[in-house]
C-alpha cells in the first residue's frame, strides 16, 4: 500500500519539530486509547513535558513526520533498532500513512545496521496489533507498560526481519 498522494513525509528537524511531535502524540493518545488507558492518565498529558521529551528524544533517534497540507498527521520514531513511536491520527488512518511511515523507519533501522527491527504495543490495542502483524510483525514478548499507578497495564513486543 502507497502512501495517498495528498501526504507528503519529512524527516523531523531538531529544534523544530518538538512541539508538533508533543502535540500530535498528546493527541493521538487522547483519542486512540480512552478505551486502553486511564482516564487520569490520559487527562494528565501535558504538550510542555511531551514537548521537552520530544527535545530528547530527537537527539537519541530519529523522526518522521507525514503531513497533509503542512499540517502533521502522523510521525513514528526510531533509536537504534526499536520503533519507539508510531501514531497517526484517527482521520487519516486506512490511507497508508502509518504503512509509509513504519517503512521510512525500517529504512533508518537498516542503514544503522540492523537486521531487525522491534516495537511494543499495547496488548489490548487489537487494531494496531493487526497492523503490525500485517506488516510482518512477529509477537514474541509480554510485559508491563511501566506506569506505576497502573500495573496490570501489558504490552506487547513485536519482531521484524529486515531485508538488507
Amino acid at each position: 500500500m502507497l502512501i495517498a498522494t495528498r501526504y507528503q513525509t519529512r524527516m523531523a528537524i531538531p529544534g523544530r519539530d518538538e512541539g508538533v511531535l508533543a502535540r500530535l502524540k498528546v493527541d493521538c493518545w487522547r483519542e486512540a486509547y480512552p478505551s486502553l488507558l486511564p482516564k487520569a492518565l490520559l487527562d494528565g498529558l501535558d504538550v510542555r513535558r511531551a514537548h521537552l521529551e520530544w527535545h530528547r528524544a530527537l537527539g537519541e533517534g530519529i523522526a518522521w513526520i507525514a503531513e497533509q497540507s503542512g499540517e502533521a498527521a502522523g510521525f513514528g520514531h526510531v533509536r537504534g533498532d526499536e520503533v519507539t513511536t508510531l501514531y497517526v491520527r484517527r482521520q487519516d488512518h486506512g490511507r497508508g500513512v502509518g504503512c509509509e511511515l513504519l517503512l521510512h523507519l525500517f529504512d533508518e533501522i537498516s542503514c544503522l545496521g540492523h537486521r531487525r527491527a522491534r516495537l511494543w504495543v499495547l496488548e489490548n490495542n487489537y487494531k494496531a496489533r493487526a497492523f503490525y502483524a500485517r506488516m510482518g510483525g512477529t509477537a514474541s514478548g509480554r510485559r508491563p507498560v511501566g506506569f506505576p499507578r497502573w500495573p496490570d497495564i501489558m504490552e506487547v513486543r513485536y519482531d521484524f526481519l529486515l531485508d538488507q
